[in-house]
C-alpha cells in the first residue's frame, strides 16, 4: 500500500511532500538520472526478448546457469562473511550476440523479482551514487548493473575524464563503493583497450567470456530463425560455405538483401567479405578467459 510522506531537508528542519511512497521499486530496468529537479531512477524501456533464441556454441546457458547458481548461494556467502558480488565481462566484435545474452540475463533477474540498473550519461560516478541511494532503501534486493561498451568510459572516447572514470569504476567494482547482492555485467568490443586491472583481475570481473567467430552450427541456427523457413537447402548451404568468419550482424544483412531486396547472394557476400572489420584468430564459438584476437 502506498501513502503520502514527507521528505526531510538537508538540515532536518525543512520538509516537502513527496506524494506516494512505495517500500520497493517494481522489478524492471532503470537508469539513474540527475537534473535540476533532483536525482531519480527512471524506468527504462521494456527489453524485447520474445524473439531471442539460445543459439548453439554461444555462452548463453553457461552464463544463465552461472548467475542462477550465484543467486542461490546467499546463505553460503553470509556464512563465510563474503560480499555476494559477481562480475562478468563479455567481449567480442559488434553483432556477435552480446546484447541478446544480456537481454536474457536481465529477464532472468527480473523474473526473480530483482532490479536491473543500466549506465546513464553520468557514467560511473552517477551509477555509484544511485546504487548507494538504492541500498539505503532496499539493502537486500538482488540487483544487476549493465555497462555496455565499457571501453568508451575507460578510454575517454565518450568525452568522459579517463582518470576519474577509472577511479570511480574501481571503487564500484572492488572498492569503497561496492555493494552486496549484485551482479556486475559489462561488455566491450575492444578488449585490448580495457586495462588489465579490469579484464584480468578477479574481484572486479571474475569471469571473462569471449565471443569469437560464429561456428557453422551457430550461423545455421541463426539463419533458420530469422529467415522463417524461406531459405531452401541449397541457398542455406551456399551461405554457410561462404560466411566463415562473419559475425551474426553480417548474416542478417545477407538474409535481408537476398530475401527482401532480391540481391544475388554472391554479390552481397563478396561485398561483406571485402568490407568486414572483424578480425578473428581462427577461434570459433566462445572462450572462458581472455583470449587475445
Amino acid at each position: 500500500m502506498t501513502k503520502a510522506a514527507w521528505q526531510v531537508g538537508a538540515k532536518g528542519t525543512a520538509f516537502s511532500q513527496v506524494g506516494q511512497t512505495v517500500p520497493e521499486m517494481p522489478s524492471g530496468e532503470f537508469i539513474f538520472e540527475e537534473d535540476s529537479n533532483g536525482r531519480l531512477w527512471a524506468k527504462g524501456q521494456k527489453t524485447i526478448t520474445d524473439n531471442l533464441i539460445d543459439l548453439p556454441d554461444l555462452p548463453t546457458n553457461f552464463m544463465l546457469d552461472q548467475v542462477k547458481l550465484f543467486w542461490s548461494k546467499k546463505l553460503e556467502y553470509e556464512r563465510f562473511g563474503f560480499l555476494q558480488k559477481r562480475g562478468i565481462m563479455l567481449y567480442g566484435p559488434p553483432g556477435c550476440g552480446k546484447s541478446s545474452i544480456i537481454a536474457l540475463l536481465k529477464r532472468q533477474l527480473i523474473d526473480l523479482g530483482g532490479v536491473v540498473f543500466s549506465m546513464g550519461d553520468g557514467g560511473y560516478d552517477q551509477l555509484s551514487t544511485g546504487l548507494k541511494e538504492f541500498r539505503e532503501v532496499e539493502p537486500e534486493r538482488p540487483c544487476m548493473t549493465i555497462v555496455e561498451d565499457i571501453e568508451t568510459y575507460l578510454e575517454g572516447s565518450n568525452g568522459s575524464n579517463v582518470a576519474r572514470s577509472e577511479t570511480d569504476a574501481l571503487a564500484l567494482y572492488d572498492g569503497e563503493h561496492q555493494i552486496n547482492n549484485v551482479v556486475h555485467i559489462a561488455t566491450t568490443n575492444k578488449p585490448d583497450a580495457v586495462a588489465d586491472r579490469f579484464i584480468r583481475r578477479p574481484g572486479r570481473f571474475d569471469v571473462v567470456i569471449g565471443l569469437h567467430s560464429p561456428t557453422r552450427a551457430t550461423r545455421e541456427a541463426y539463419l533458420k530463425s530469422i529467415c522463417k523457413g524461406q531459405l531452401n537447402d541449397e541457398d542455406m548451404t551456399k551461405i554457410l560455405d561462404k560466411t566463415n568468419g562473419l559475425s551474426l550482424a553480417y548474416l542478417r544483412e545477407i538474409a535481408t538483401t537476398y530475401l527482401v531486396l532480391e540481391i544475388p547472394l554472391d554479390e552481397t557476400i563478396a561485398r561483406l567479405n571485402k568490407n568486414k572489420k572483424d578480425k578473428f584468430n581462427g577461434t570459433e564459438g566462445f572462450s572462458v578467459g581472455f583470449v587475445s584476437e
